[in-house]
């Protein structure tokens, strides 16, 4: 994407994303977002030594942050003097321009934060791994977060408690399901602090930028709840005690000072350590696949089925392909080198047909091989990738079927390896799956990948034996 388009919508994406957690409290559809405002204006009872993210109630402590940060965390907050002082080292360098977009995403993006923090207990619901707010991070577009009920996207469990129905009756009752938009996910805010990264000139602030996209990254492929509640601390200082007082700017409008006050003290700029991420490159099982199956929206699909009779007339084999082919506003290379896969599947298919030209014993299923689409991973300007199926039926009791990744540059219409993407020989990314998944040994022959927005994916030919690993791309 374009500089100056990330500019334009930058705002947009602080607004209604910022991982759009701004959007995780609002559970009430005629709730405006006016009154959304006053929610976080409003907070009067907050008490900074009871909340969540200070007690460590959702798997952090209060020693594992001071470990985290060589005990800079709960230390007196700078003076105001200290902050204007600071703000004006970190920010040398850049124009006026430069500075009032990263002080307003950055304070946009913390009261985004703060606002499903204190209204809607976001940490506790991030600390289920497989909560359906974690597709704030993995998907942009339609998400479902739960059930309208009461005028709340409630979670259906929760409905068949309150009501004492069972799942069927449940169902029977047609509830609307609790869609919301999310604007952009987690590897659209990274391309966002990457750009304004680029015009910051002081390393210290860079390095704070860096654990935001770090610390996104981490989150999105773990769906560890630490991650995102970092996110937040850097944000809150950095909005706070760094681009503004909060103290002066922010509490002249609010009845209590507790969460304006609340210092973290996790700033590289005033000598916090980092926070413990291990290699920034290092391998990831990836807890949450993030896929789209709807083929529609990028062109079409033919289909292919063959028979093979025998001389009694009987099938003694068939194949079936699913052929998809880009529509015309992608390049035409595309389809060409898909083409050839199929042309090569096909070919493999024919040959497996010489294999069954006599009569079948009876009680013997007609054996077959099957070419199925399962989903796209990544669609730009640059490449594409996509994952096929490729099944084959001898007439056992189970098919076997191996999971093909394509990755194709968009340029020059070459499928394209992992090593495009980053420096890392088979040989060493056999060793890193081998540690990771604590695996005997690695036949690299048996794994593939698939390109996604912020990862390189390794999947194991069969879904079912092992979890797939996800690297970040380096280019």
């Amino acid at each position: 994407m374009r500089k100056d388009m990330k500019r334009v919508i930058a705002m947009c994406f602080m607004t209604g994303a910022c991982l759009c957690f701004s959007a995780c409290g609002v559970v009430n559809k005629g709730q405006t977002s006016e009154e959304s405002e006053i929610s976080i204006s409003g907070e009067s009872d907050f008490q900074p030594g009871n909340s969540e993210v200070d007690s460590g109630k959702e798997g952090s402590s209060n020693e594992e942050a001071g470990n985290t940060y060589k005990n800079v965390e709960n230390s007196v907050p700078p003076s105001k003097e200290e902050v204007i002082a600071m703000r004006a080292v970190v920010l040398e360098g850049m124009s006026e321009e430069e500075i009032e977009r990263l002080t307003e995403n950055i304070k946009i993006a913390n009261l985004a934060m703060e606002s499903a923090y204190l209204n809607d207990n976001i940490f506790g619901k991030l600390s289920d791994s497989d909560s359906p707010y974690w597709q704030y991070f993995d998907k942009a577009g339609d998400i479902q977060l739960g059930w309208w009920y009461n005028r709340q996207i409630v979670d259906k469990d929760a409905i068949l408690l309150m009501e004492g129905i069972t799942e069927t009756e449940f169902y029977e009752r047609e509830y609307e399901p609790g869609m919301v938009y999310n604007r952009f996910d987690a590897a659209n805010f990274i391309e966002l602090i990457e750009d304004m990264y680029s015009s910051v000139q002081n390393e210290l602030l860079k390095a704070d930028l860096q654990q935001l996209i770090d610390l996104t990254y981490m989150a999105s492929v773990t769906h560890e709840m630490e991650y995102a509640n970092q996110i937040y601390k850097i944000l809150h200082d950095m909005d706070y005690f760094l681009l503004r007082y909060g103290m002066e700017d922010v509490g002249k409008y609010m009845q209590d000072l507790g969460i304006v006050a609340k210092y973290y003290g996790v700033l590289a700029v005033y000598g916090a350590t980092p926070y413990e991420l291990g290699e920034t490159n290092s391998y990831n099982v990836l807890y949450q696949e993030t896929v789209e199956d709807d083929w529609t929206k990028y062109g079409e699909m033919e289909t292919i089925h063959k028979e093979f009779p025998i001389a009694d007339g009987r099938i003694a084999f068939y194949y079936d392909m699913e052929c998809f082919y880009f529509d015309d506003t992608y390049p035409a290379v595309l389809n060409k080198t898909l083409q050839e896969y199929y042309d090569s599947v096909e070919e493999a298919y024919l040959q497996d047909s010489q294999v069954y030209t006599e009569p079948l014993e009876e009680n013997v299923n007609t054996p077959y091989n099957s070419l199925i689409f399962q989903y796209f991973t990544y669609v730009d300007e640059d490449y594409v990738s996509l994952v096929y199926n490729n099944v084959c039926y001898m007439g056992g009791a189970h098919p076997y079927s191996a999971r093909d990744g394509i990755t194709i540059d968009c340029a020059t219409g070459e499928i394209v390896t992992a090593q495009q993407f980053l420096d890392d020989s088979d040989e060493k990314i056999g060793e890193q799956l081998q540690k990771i998944l604590g695996m005997d040994s690695v036949f690299m022959e048996e794994w593939d990948y698939y390109l996604s927005k912020t990862s390189v994916v390794f999947f194991y030919y069969d879904p079912r034996f092992w979890e797939p690993v996800a690297i970040r791309r380096m280019r």
